[in-house]
């Protein structure tokens, strides 16, 4: 099975269509406007230096030792390209590893998205944990960059459908017997959905109940990170 994974920078204040840039740039190998010159002799040197337990059988072209995976480096002036054969998870991560070094966020055309940054919602009730939420996001992906906003369902419904980066949402829903808190993200293709709950009668207290919610929230955004990260070749 064949992947592959890109890396650009984007020069200051600028921003364009990821899909667009990743054919034209990454598959047409043309020149795209906005997009930052990268050193590749000190990319390939830091790649070397990341797979040195690897055959290299030239600088653009590696074999596994003991197994079957390898990879083959395409690169233009402005972007890096690793087209992946037969390999582990874990070894495809360290792309991404190696690129942030550089500034380059990693873009996954299997899933759609570019692993750059986070839109997050806190839905209704949530919104009373907006700082938590912030704090907890930017420590579970330290290198993404993370906006939050508070918002009804309605706007979010409406707001959710503009979103073109990662996507994060929670949201309380309280039940007679039951409260679940719920953290859902969507990246490009891929979902994963998290929710912890207690008992309701457990938040009859208003102060021990803020607490109570708050380590459920913290939980079910440890759950998705842990499946976003297991889902993907980000690290």
């Amino acid at each position: 099975m064949s992947i592959d994974l890109n890396f650009w920078k984007y020069q200051k204040d600028t921003y364009l269509d990821n899909a667009a840039v990743y054919q034209k740039a990454c598959c047409d190998n043309e020149q795209v406007e906005g997009l930052e010159a990268l050193p590749i002799e000190d990319i390939l040197k830091e790649t070397a230096s990341a797979f040195h337990d690897w055959n290299g059988l030239d600088v653009f072209n590696y074999e596994e030792r003991e197994g079957q995976g390898a990879f083959q480096i395409s690169a233009t002036p402005q972007t890096v390209r690793f087209d992946c054969y037969s390999m582990k998870q874990a070894d495809m991560k360290r792309f991404s590893a190696v690129m942030s070094k550089f500034g380059c966020p990693l873009y996954d055309p299997q899933l759609g998205v570019r692993f750059d940054k986070i839109a997050a919602f806190l839905i209704d009730g949530a919104g009373e944990y907006k700082a938590q939420a912030e704090r907890e996001l930017s420590r579970l992906f330290p290198r993404l960059e993370v906006t939050t906003r508070v918002v009804s369902w309605d706007e979010y419904v409406r707001l959710s459908k503009e979103i073109n980066c990662i996507e994060y949402n929670a949201m309380i829903h309280r039940a007679k017997k039951q409260t679940k808190v719920i953290s859902y993200m969507r990246f490009g293709s891929a979902w994963t959905n998290r929710p912890c709950q207690c008992k309701t009668d457990q938040l009859e207290d208003q102060d021990k109940a803020r607490q109570i919610l708050e380590e459920l929230l913290y939980k079910s955004m440890e759950r998705v990170a842990k499946d976003f990260r297991e889902r993907t070749y980000y690290e």
